[in-house]
């Protein structure tokens, strides 16, 4: 069997394993966000503060049992989050302890978000070496896409038929064929040259390590002030949601209906982004600018929030920006860390992409709960969000000459 047959091969499983767990996941976050509302909205700082403090507790013996056997862990670990699912799903049904079961759900389901998905990746760096990541990442990641519009699509349509806690039958059912997919990764990687050497190299990890890199590097630094200033406007805008939504739909299945469509319009928006626009756009105008217009269309939709908290334009509000940031913002800032070193790359990435954008939304969510709760709450709110504005378009022009900067000592054509 040729390499490149091999290679072909686990690309189809990887790409529906990604798939399948993306479908997993945006099948429970419409349910998640409509559970929550069942409560007082106030309390989604505590449950942000919730998710942070869970992260760092688990996030070290996590990394650990990864390092150590990344190809056991995978499948026991989709096991394991597909058996709570259900457990939830009796537990919902049932109508046990609401209060407390939407809590701990919300959590849960934040957990494996963050950790599923990570430990999906964990494994093809295990698997893949260098060169065969690069040709293969495309269509993995397109395998993904599919599955995050699956998701909500599945939930729209099924919800009123099977009620809002069967859609979680549904995700647990996705994490078992998962599961079937990484065995079919295994076995395939175990056909590939070299692939006794990936396996024995140690997957580049360390919090640490990786906190210490960022903090030394000025350009890291730079883009975990980004990360920092994303998740604090992604959070403002999360939170108006949540009283906008809890006034306009008090009705359970309603909400993850709602949920579902946002969900469903933006990933397909961002699908399309990212085909059309992303690459274009890269190439013509460089990251830098690419990513200095997320700032400008959240700010617009905070404002646009205050001056109208209607659903109407909250949909509008988050559809686009969700696709900025997602088909826009997310590539460009892919992009800044090809210019970096392999460990910095692996480790440093990982602590921006969880525990800088954890600590965002942790801390802004409080922000934003002080800000709203003094007499001239829109006012402040308002006076806050510019001044924020302002430096995410600082950091994301920076960035981007930065950038060019780096780009030009390896002697590579700029984008």
């Amino acid at each position: 069997m040729s390499r490149t047959r091999v290679e072909v091969q686990l690309a189809v499983w990887s790409a529906l394993t990604f798939g399948s767990l993306l479908t997993s996941f945006m099948c429970l976050r419409p349910v998640r966000d409509a559970l929550v509302l069942d409560g007082d909205p106030n309390r989604l700082p505590w449950l942000f503060t919730a998710n942070f403090a869970v992260f760092i507790a688990i996030a070290p013996l996590w990394g650990m049992a990864v390092r150590r056997s990344p190809r056991r862990v995978v499948p026991i670990s989709f096991h394991i989050f597909a058996v709570v699912s259900l457990v939830f799903f009796a537990l919902i049904r049932q109508n046990v302890a609401p209060h407390v079961i939407n809590v701990v759900f919300y959590i849960w389901a934040a957990v494996h978000n963050q950790f599923v998905v990570s430990v999906f990746w964990s494994l093809l760096a295990d698997v893949l070496g260098p060169g065969a990541a690069r040709r293969l990442y495309g269509p993995i990641s397109a395998g993904g896409t599919v599955g995050a519009v699956g998701g909500p699509l599945l939930t729209k349509l099924l919800v009123s038929h099977v009620g809002v806690a069967g859609v979680l039958v549904i995700a647990a059912l996705f994490l078992e064929l998962a599961v079937l997919g990484t065995f079919q990764i295994k076995r395939i990687a175990k056909t590939m040259p070299l692939a006794e050497e990936h396996e024995a190299q140690p997957i580049a990890q360390g919090a640490l390590n990786g906190l210490r890199d960022v903090v030394r590097s000025p350009y890291l630094m730079a883009i975990a002030g980004l990360v920092f200033c994303t998740a604090t406007a992604a959070t403002f805008v999360y939170l108006a949601q949540a009283d906008i939504v809890k006034v306009a739909l008090p009705d359970r299945t309603a909400r993850t209906d709602y949920f579902a469509t946002v969900d469903l319009v933006q990933q397909s928006a961002t699908f399309v982004v990212q085909l059309l626009l992303a690459a274009p756009l890269l190439r013509w105008l460089g990251p830098g600018i690419v990513m200095a217009v997320l700032p400008v269309v959240q700010c617009a939709g905070i404002l646009g929030l205050e001056a109208s908290p209607t659903l109407t334009v909250l949909v509008a509000v988050q559809v686009t920006s969700r696709t900025v940031a997602f088909g826009l913002l997310r590539p460009a800032r892919e992009l800044l860390f090809t210019v970096v070193s392999r460990d910095e790359k692996y480790r440093a990435k990982n602590v921006l992409d969880t525990l800088v954008y954890r600590l965002g939304d942790f801390a802004s969510s409080w922000v934003y709960i002080g800000l709203v709760s003094v007499a001239a709450g829109g006012l402040a709110l308002t006076l806050t969000t510019i001044p924020l504005t302002l430096i995410w378009l600082a950091l994301a022009i920076g960035l981007g000459v930065a950038f060019r900067r780096r780009l030009s000592l390896t002697k590579e054509p700029v984008p």
